[in-house]
């Protein structure tokens, strides 16, 4: 078994962040592509960083605005690159196309929302939601963790709630699955 996570751990995608406050670069394993974005504008808080793609024919593409933070994973042969948005209490993950245009509809975060709301307990309101990647066999997955307060409360102890999917990059769909293995909610 513990062969099993450490051979899990290893082959996860390769991950690194870009804060909003202080801007930042983050290059794909193979050198040919970055996801960079300036620090937003600290005067207004209303302004939002913008995380922009550079590689091979592609300069600046705008990907998508964010306001504190986004970690930047590169899945292994995918020719996408997710990023996934996190604050303080939520996470959200989108897939986006390496190259000039977007080819297809990311659907990846709707098929997480609406495959956590299937699931039990039933929360009335979602205040903290965690994603932590792994992977399952040579695909990636994740493992989402949501908490908040049962229906009719607004009061009182949060429920928590756990899922796990597998990310069909070529799809730009996540199915769920039973477990995601190497997949840490910290």
């Amino acid at each position: 078994m513990r062969l099993v996570l450490a051979l899990a751990l290893a082959l996860a995608p390769a991950s690194d962040g870009i804060s909003a406050f202080a801007g930042g670069r983050v290059t794909s394993p193979d050198g040919k592509w970055a996801v960079w974005a300036m620090a937003a504008d600290s005067d207004t808080e209303r302004e939002a960083a913008v995380a922009r793609l550079n590689g091979p024919g592609v300069r600046n593409r705008e990907l998508m605005r964010f306001a504190r933070h986004i970690d930047v994973i590169w899945p292994q042969a995918s020719g996408q690159v997710l990023l996934v948005q996190r604050t303080a209490h939520f996470s959200a993950v989108y897939a986006f196309t390496l190259g000039a245009a977007e080819l297809g509809t990311d659907r990846l975060q709707s098929d997480i929302d609406r495959g956590m709301a299937r699931g039990l307990p039933r929360l009335d309101s979602i205040e903290n939601r965690l994603i932590g990647f792994g992977r399952r066999g040579a695909e990636t997955c994740v493992l989402v963790e949501e908490s908040g307060f049962p229906p009719g409360r607004r009061e009182g102890s949060f429920l928590a709630r756990r899922g796990a999917f597998r990310l069909d990059l070529a799809a730009r769909r996540a199915e769920p699955i039973a477990d995601c293995p190497g997949a840490r909610i910290s």
